[in-house]
């Protein structure tokens, strides 16, 4: 990438590409992920809490403690792009 601007406002600032970057969070790795699971709970039809987790078995244990304990509810677990809720 080049800059054609003759000023030096943007002298010495490093620029990346979108998607070039690759984090390295050492051992914290492990745990990062692209893809989260969104759990809602319904009570009446509408939404009563959105809860996020890292892992599909994660969501899907909270799914079934909560259908013991709140039967009334109804539960949607689904995949959604970790973007969608950061930065």
């Amino acid at each position: 990438m080049t800059n054609e601007r003759d000023d030096n406002r943007d002298a010495g600032r490093d620029e990346a590409w979108p998607g070039v970057m690759q984090w390295n969070l050492g051992p914290a790795s492990a745990h990062v992920n692209e893809t989260l699971w969104q759990c809602d709970a319904l009570r009446a039809g509408k939404l009563y809490q959105r809860s996020l987790f890292a892992t599909r078995a994660e969501a899907d244990d909270f799914v079934m403690r909560m259908r013991e304990s709140e039967p009334d509810q109804m539960f949607s677990v689904e995949a959604i792009k970790a973007s969608a809720v950061w930065n």
